[in-house]
């Protein structure tokens, strides 16, 4: 089970795009954080941004 106050940074992975959610373990509260194209190869500089800009103490991913 997550600490509280814990961040968690969610990607859905999919062919054409991958969908960011970021959520809060106090308020147990999530949302989107945007979308990540992938070309040929994900746009890795863009994930890494995600993940310095929330900051997230989990990351978790998954399929759409």
């Amino acid at each position: 089970m997550p600490e509280p106050g814990e961040v968690v940074l969610a990607f859905d992975y999919g062919s054409r795009r991958i969908g960011v959610a970021v959520g809060q373990t106090t308020t147990g509260s999530a949302g989107p954080a945007g979308v990540v194209p992938v070309g040929s190869s994900p746009d890795w500089a863009t994930l890494e941004r995600c993940v310095r800009e929330w900051s997230p103490a989990r990351l978790l991913v998954g399929l759409p």
